[in-house]
This record gives C-alpha cells, sequence and structure tokens, in this order.
C-alpha cells in the first residue's frame, strides 16, 4: 500500500487533528513564514515523494483568501517534492455558492464562474509537465476532492468536468441520527428554499416527519424576504433544514420571524455549516423561539458561539476520515 501523508493548513487545524487521531496517525509536520507583505510560503518538513498526500483546509470568512494561498502553495509543494498523488479535503468550499454557468438566468455577461476557477487553479497549481522528445505531457497530480454538502450540484460537476475525483460527502444520517435522540413527534422539517428541499426531504423520510418548504426573495446579501412557507407550522416543533448559516444569518432570521407570525411553537435550525461571527451570535439570540442549532464542525465553531447559543456541534471527522482510509487503500 502507498505511504500516505496527511497535512493541515491553518484553517481548522483542530478538525486535521481530530480526523488523524480516528485513523491513528500523527499529522504531518509543516511551517507556514508569514511576511510583513501579506505574502506567505509554505515548506513541507516532511518527505513526500512517492506518497498519497491528504491537504486539509476549509473555507473560514475571515481569512479564505489567505487559506486558499497557502493551500494553493501545499498543493505545489506536494508536487514539485514528487507526490504521486494529491487530494485536497475542504470539507465546506464556500466557492460552491458561486458556481453561475451561461445558461442559469442569474448569471450575469462579464461574470466569472468561481467555483470553477477555484478548482482550475488548485489543479493548476499540481500539474506536471514530462516532456517526451518534442510532445510535452501534462499530468494533473491533483487527483481528488473530498468535501461535505457542497451548496450546489454544479460544483461537483465542475470538479468531474476537470478529471478530479469528486468525494461528496454528506452530513445529513449524522444530523438525522442527532435529531432521532430529541423528541420530533409534533414537528415538520422545513426547507429554507427550494433549492434545499431534496435534502430537507430526505431529512424529513429519516425522522419520519412531514415536509414544508419556504419560499423566499433575496434582496441581497443582508436581506431576504419570505414570500411564502408551504406546511402545517402553527403549533408545531419546526426544524428548518439549510446546508450553510451565513455571518448575517439572513435566511434563518427572516424565517423565524415569519413562523413567530404563524404560531410555530419552537426552532430548530440544522445547518452543515456555520461561519459564526458576532453578528451572527447577536442575531440569533433575539429569535426568542429558537429552541436548537445544530451543525457540524466543518468550520471552527468559536468559543463564543458555543457559550452563548443553544448549540450542538456534530463532528464531521470520522466521515472524512473513513474516505481518507478508503482512498489510501486503492492500489
Amino acid at each position: 500500500m502507498t505511504e500516505i501523508k496527511i497535512f493541515s493548513g491553518r484553517s481548522h487545524l483542530k478538525l486535521a487533528e481530530e480526523i488523524c487521531r480516528k485513523l491513528n496517525r500523527e499529522l504531518s509536520l509543516k511551517k507556514v513564514e508569514d511576511y510583513g507583505n501579506a505574502c506567505l510560503e509554505v515548506i513541507l518538513w516532511e518527505k513526500v515523494k512517492g506518497c498519497k498526500v491528504f491537504l486539509i483546509q476549509t473555507s473560514v470568512p475571515q481569512t479564505l483568501h489567505r487559506d486558499l494561498e497557502e493551500l494553493r502553495q501545499m498543493i505545489n509543494a506536494a508536487k514539485e517534492n514528487g507526490a504521486s498523488e494529491i487530494i485536497v479535503v475542504m470539507p465546506y468550499v464556500s466557492y460552491a455558492r458561486s458556481d453561475k454557468e451561461k445558461s442559469d438566468k442569474k448569471y450575469i455577461s462579464g461574470m466569472a464562474i468561481a467555483g470553477k476557477l477555484l478548482i482550475e487553479l488548485l489543479k493548476e497549481s499540481g500539474t506536471v509537465e514530462t516532456k517526451i522528445g518534442e510532445k510535452v505531457i501534462r499530468v494533473n497530480k491533483m487527483t481528488s476532492f473530498i468535501g461535505v454538502d457542497f451548496h450546489s450540484k454544479k460544483f461537483e460537476k465542475f470538479l468531474l468536468e476537470l478529471d478530479v475525483r469528486a468525494y461528496h460527502l454528506s452530513a445529513l444520517p449524522l444530523i438525522a441520527e442527532y435529531l432521532k435522540t430529541k423528541h420530533t413527534g409534533d414537528g415538520i422539517v422545513l426547507s429554507s428554499d427550494e433549492g434545499a428541499l431534496d435534502k430537507t426531504v430526505l431529512l424529513a423520510k429519516k425522522l419520519g416527519l412531514p415536509v414544508g418548504v419556504a419560499r423566499k426573495k433575496r434582496i441581497d446579501d443582508k436581506t431576504v424576504i419570505i414570500e411564502d412557507i408551504v406546511g402545517e407550522v402553527s403549533g408545531k416543533d419546526v426544524i428548518i433544514f439549510d446546508d450553510e448559516i451565513s455571518p448575517a444569518a439572513t435566511t434563518l432570521k427572516a424565517l423565524a420571524k415569519e413562523l413567530e407570525k404563524l404560531g410555530a411553537k419552537s426552532i430548530t435550525a440544522v445547518v452543515t455549516h456555520a461561519s459564526f461571527m458576532q453578528e451572527t451570535v447577536g442575531s440569533l439570540q433575539e429569535i426568542k423561539i429558537l429552541r436548537e442549532i445544530v451543525v457540524t464542525d466543518t468550520v471552527p465553531i468559536p468559543e463564543e458561539a458555543r457559550r452563548l447559543l443553544p448549540l450542538r456541534v456534530l463532528s464531521v471527522a470520522g466521515l472524512i476520515a473513513e474516505t481518507i482510509k478508503e482512498i489510501s487503500e486503492e492500489s
């Protein structure tokens, strides 16, 4: 079996260490030099020649573009030092939201398709050119990409189009198992919008609950109007499902306000990716009928959020560790 090395960027070291703990191995050593002009340089301290190299780096709003540059350099350093295969592990991919294609009605002429561009940039960082006679052969060492609950199905399509294997993991079973320990008999699972309806239906089936859906209109990044809620919510414990909470928690706040008007008994917010900031915590504290927020640790959860909110954090470390094991055992 090919030897593996697991390196982590600085975005979520705690999750990387937990993944390695579940695999019963040490996180590989690296160093990052930061300079006063905002440049950085990555140094891999361990030999990677002939190894399958896993690189863990998630999306964190405050440091996103610094972290993406760090990841790009980790890929390049692994390639330059002879890694046989490079697998990117990005539990939360914020640019998976930027998936506009020319066929989309939301596409504006002159707009970059940022989700596809991200994969192109990462792939290029891991591409080797070899000259055979007069012919130049390009070999991509970044062969695979592991992520959890992409915002858009198109992001997975971009990976496949660029000849990168997609391991699109779902936190839904993890979330469902936890919710089964709760009393949900008088509940309804409400999709935050029509885009999240497929996953909401799957969650509702696992819980044996009816499904509802909210129809919303997004004005801008901080303004959402709830146009309609389909489903009986009066007197119900409403489980709101979405793939992420943005720093402004715009959709959840708007939905909660409407659900209070309609007489909902309580709200349990369920999301895979939670980008908590100070403004997020303050906004969520204002929701009077908020019973619990169930999130995963694809993104670091600040201590302030853990202390001030009714939060339950489920770890995806086991899910990712199993996938790394599966890939590492391939010949």
